[in-house]
């Protein structure tokens, strides 16, 4: 294991931190006084290196391997241990800091990429059909069609019917059927996850992905088919 970079002997304070000399060093949200509550009379700042992030401290007694660590905005400690040896108490540190540090790493990576995504758009078109498969004790599978759009990720979609057969006893295949818009069903402004697949919510249960044709002749797509089932 690489050397420690921070110093678990520091005694720069001699009690529980104040508010107004810590707000200074956090950022915005870090519940302060809560984090107060928690840290003993007498436990003392350990000084991290720069892996540590915003919101990170470490709390020790200076005369025992005793600590705790807080993260983020969080007020409550992420971990409160009496450890064997000062050794034990400086590995438990360095791993904690490195997994802060990867999911850090992994959060700022997604938010890239929602940011790409979303400045790019859903690329969605009018007349593209999205398809729901959902169903407890049988299989519904409903489709929409795109009929409107609204900036770069919002979207109108109305129902369409079903060009169904049956395969065998209260099952069967099923494949959209574009430009047939159920009237009992009305149109849904919804917003459209882009990326590779996109998607939308158009239940809390269910979500509704963008289907490939096929093939297109011309104006004609031919979608695959999906299975239904129904009960008696």
């Amino acid at each position: 294991m690489s050397a420690p970079t921070h110093n678990l002997n520091s005694q720069t304070n001699t009690a529980a931190p104040s508010a107004a000399s810590r707000e200074a060093r956090q950022p915005a949200g870090v519940k302060v006084e809560k984090r107060k509550f928690f840290v003993p009379g007498g436990f003392v700042a350990v000084v991290l290196g720069d892996e540590a992030g915003e919101g990170v401290e470490v709390w020790r007694d200076p005369s025992k391997p005793v600590a705790c660590g807080f993260s983020g905005k969080r007020g409550k400690p992420d971990w409160y241990y009496r450890f064997q040896s000062e050794e034990r108490m400086q590995q438990h540190i360095d791993a904690w800091l490195k997994r802060l540090n990867e999911v850090e790493g992994w959060k700022a990576q997604r938010r890239a990429e929602r940011k790409a995504v979303a400045e790019v758009g859903h690329g969605c078109k009018v007349g593209d059909i999205f398809c729901c498969s959902w169903g407890y004790d049988q299989t519904n599978v409903d489709y929409y069609q795109v009929t409107e759009l609204h900036g770069r990720t919002m979207a109108t979609v109305r129902r369409i019917a079903a060009q169904a057969q049956e395969t065998g006893w209260l099952q069967g295949e099923c494949a959209p059927a574009p430009g047939h818009f159920l009237d009992q069903y009305k149109p849904m402004r919804v917003r459209i996850n882009g990326g590779a697949n996109q998607s939308f919510k158009a239940y809390s249960f269910a979500g509704e992905y963008l289907m490939k044709p096929t093939a297109q002749v011309g104006e004609l797509r031919t979608y695959e088919t999906a299975s239904w089932s129904a009960y008696a």
